[in-house]
This record gives structure tokens, C-alpha cells and sequence, in this order.
């Protein structure tokens, strides 16, 4: 069996941290999401994979490449336009027979979802799950076992089942994938919807993980989750004085100085350099590369590759993208904050700071909880951010 990976679309609601970078390509544990349906599907013995690109397509094809690293055999499709999920699909209609899995890249499922999934039986099927949002995503309405609709996005859902965008169908679906798209339907539930007009679809109920990353502070839920699992691997150098506690991963050539402090869960990766007297608190991400200098605290954060933290800074629930460079004393604290979006507003039970890729933070800077700074910003010293700063914007 052959397994279909959507992994063409930017992303647009992940803000700035899609500005060159697939949504698929983010990472959460210092490993990007579409590494994890990967994993999945080869831990099933699925290892026939079809990715299909679009955006970006190059950082994905130079990570995985023929897939041989992962334990898997990869061929790529391109959706030249991102156009939606249901055309994607179609764009890898003829290198799929038979039965077959479709994936939706920019979810953390894991093999548990997978094998939930092929166990459930012959014939169509997906995966459902419960949310306590259900109106960010399509809503399953259920006939016995069996899908009977899915409506997109209901101002008000009559369950809380939504779609997981993990399915099991066959070759046959496309004849029914064409005349949809020529209608203008271009998402996957649209393709569910007609074909359970004709068939039965099992709706299966997984006890794995499924986490959707639909906005960038989802990013840190699925950073928990994944951290969460991690055994103990350090490598590098590890000073005098310094007090790892609980599950911590160091990477090959990483120093971590006299005086800091990790709690765990946390990894960190190749080549960084952190302390002295840095505090690190659980459920933190740092990539590679990545600089943190004296007396600065971190907690439940990511901070991908390339990030220089300046002396007696604090990033709490926070997410730096790559090559940020922060020159000292930032102040990115968490609360309950109200988070814009492509227009709309949501609520955030926690959040620090969003800050988009190669954006230079000056000395003395405070960004108010729910802030999100774009890409290649230029924020200068003792401002204080408040909302959203467009991409290339310089704050003075």
C-alpha cells in the first residue's frame, strides 16, 4: 500500500513562520511536523510514500529526499497552484493504484492514528477525533459508524467530531475527484462528502495523537506533546555547575556553560551555545545554532535555528523563528492574550511572542502577550510592541 502526504501549501494562517518555509517543514522537537507522518507510516510498514510539494517544494525535497534516511521510498508530486487539499490529490493520481492512505502533512499524527486507521476494516475510511474547537475545522456528522457529512467550519457545530484528514481510500475515488474540481471543489472533504453519497465511510476513533497546527501558538501544544516522549542524550560540552533535570537532549558540539539551569523536558541542538547562567524551563525547543546569553530565562518556548538571544532576556510561551537576533534584556512574558490572524481574533488562554524570521530585536524591548512580529522586522531599542507588525517593518 502506497500512502498520499498533502505537504503543498503554505500555510498562510502559521503567519510569519511560513514566510520561507512550508507549513509542513516547521519544527516541533526540533524535527519538522511532516517528519512525524512520515515516521508513522513506516512504523506501519507503509513505506511507499507519495509526497506532494508546492510551496517551498525544494525544502522539503533536499530534507527528504529519496526517503532512504526515514526507511522509506518517496516519489514527489507538484501542485503547481495550491489550489486546495482535493486537488493535491489529484496532481498524484498517477502514481497511486489501489488501495491507498492520504495524509494531511501538517497534522502530528502518530503511528497509533496509522494503525487505528488499517485495522478498522475494508473499504473507506477516516479518522475522526474530538475537539474543543470544532468550529475551526470540518465537523463529522455520523450515521451509526459511518460518516454522513462533513461540514466545513460551522458557525455552530452540532458536535464536536471533526475531520482528522487521515484517510484510507482507493484508485476509484478519482473519476469522482475530476468532475468536483471542475465544479470548483478543491478541498478533501468535498471528495468525502460525494463519496458518501454512493458508499460507506467507517469513521474511526483513534486513541493515538492527532494534532492539527492551524495557527502559530499551535505550534507550541504540539512542541509539549512531542518533547513529552523524549529519552536522555547529551553530547557536547557540559560545564561545571550545571543542573539538568529531568528528560533533556543536548546536541553534538553544543556547550551549555557554569551556573544554567535545564528542566525538562527541553532539547537543544548541534553547535549552540547557552549560559552561563541561563535557566530553561520545560517543554522548550532550542534548534541549532542557537545562541542564549547570561541570565536569561526561557520557558515553554521554541527558538528554531540560528537564534542569538542577548544577555537578561525572558521568552515565555513564545516562538523565535529562524536567524532572529535579539541584542538583550527582551521581555516576551506569557498571559491571556487576543491573537490576530488573517483578519480574525482569537482568544489565547497563554501566549508570549510570535517573531517571524530574521527580525533583529534591539536592546530594552517588551512584546505584549499575543504579539505577532513579521519577517525581517527591525524592532529598535526600548520599544514596546503591541499586535501585529508586518513583515519588513522597522519599529523605532
Amino acid at each position: 500500500m502506497k500512502a498520499v502526504i498533502l505537504a503543498a501549501g503554505e500555510g498562510a494562517r502559521m503567519g510569519p513562520l511560513t514566510a520561507s518555509e512550508p507549513k509542513v517543514m516547521i519544527p516541533a522537537g526540533n524535527r519538522p511536523i511532516l517528519e512525524y507522518a512520515v515516521e508513522a507510516l513506516v512504523e506501519n510498514g507503509i513505506r511507499d510514500l507519495v509526497l506532494v510539494v508546492g510551496y517551498r517544494k525544494e525544502r522539503i525535497q533536499s530534507y527528504f529526499e529519496d526517503g532512504g534516511k526515514f526507511g522509506a521510498r518517496i516519489e514527489y508530486a507538484v501542485q503547481g497552484k495550491q489550489l486546495g487539499s482535493l486537488h493535491g490529490l489529484w496532481e498524484a493520481r498517477a502514481l497511486v493504484r489501489g488501495p491507498f492512505l492520504t495524509v494531511n502533512g501538517s497534522n502530528l499524527v502518530d503511528a497509533r492514528a496509522v494503525t487505528d486507521l488499517l485495522e478498522s476494516g475494508d473499504g473507506p475510511a477516516m479518522i475522526i477525533a474530538e475537539s474543543e474547537t470544532p468550529e475551526k475545522y470540518g465537523v463529522v456528522a455520523l450515521s451509526g459508524h459511518y460518516v454522513e457529512t462533513i461540514v466545513e467550519k460551522p458557525r455552530h457545530p452540532e458536535s464536536n467530531l471533526v475531520n482528522g484528514g487521515l484517510y484510507l481510500l482507493d484508485a476509484s475515488v478519482f473519476p469522482i475527484v475530476e468532475p468536483l474540481l471542475e465544479e470548483g471543489h478543491y478541498d478533501v472533504p468535498s471528495l468525502v462528502n460525494a463519496l458518501a453519497a454512493k458508499a460507506r465511510i467507517r469513521a474511526v476513533r483513534t486513541k493515538g495523537t492527532w494534532l492539527p497546527a492551524l495557527y502559530p501558538w499551535d505550534l507550541l501544544k504540539l512542541n509539549a506533546h512531542v518533547l513529552a516522549r523524549i529519552g536522555d542524550l547529551q553530547s557536547g560540552t557540559i560545564e561545571k555547575d550545571v543542573t539538568l533535570r529531568g528528560h533533556v537532549v543536548i546536541g553534538d558540539g553544543s556547550r551549555i556553560r557554569s551556573g544554567t539551569y535545564v528542566l525538562g523536558p527541553t532539547v537543544i541542538g548541534k553547535g549552540c551555545e547557552i549560559g552561563p547562567n541561563v535557566v530553561m524551563y520545560p517543554s522548550t525547543s532550542i534548534g541549532d545554532n542557537v545562541k542564549v546569553q547570561a541570565f536569561s530565562v526561557i520557558e515553554n518556548s521554541v527558538l528554531m535555528d540560528d537564534v542569538f538571544l542577548g544577555p537578561q532576556s525572558h521568552v515565555s510561551n513564545s516562538v523565535l523563528a529562524s536567524g532572529v537576533r535579539v541584542a538583550s534584556n527582551l521581555m516576551a512574558s506569557a498571559d491571556k492574550a487576543e491573537a490576530q490572524v488573517e483578519g480574525e481574533w482569537h482568544s489565547v488562554e497563554r501566549l508570549g511572542a510570535l517573531v517571524g524570521e530574521d527580525t533583529e530585536v534591539r536592546d530594552g524591548v517588551v512584546i505584549e502577550p499575543g504579539s505577532i512580529v513579521g519577517a525581517r522586522c527591525r524592532i529598535g531599542p526600548l520599544s514596546r510592541v503591541r499586535g501585529n507588525v508586518p513583515n519588513g517593518t522597522n519599529v523605532m
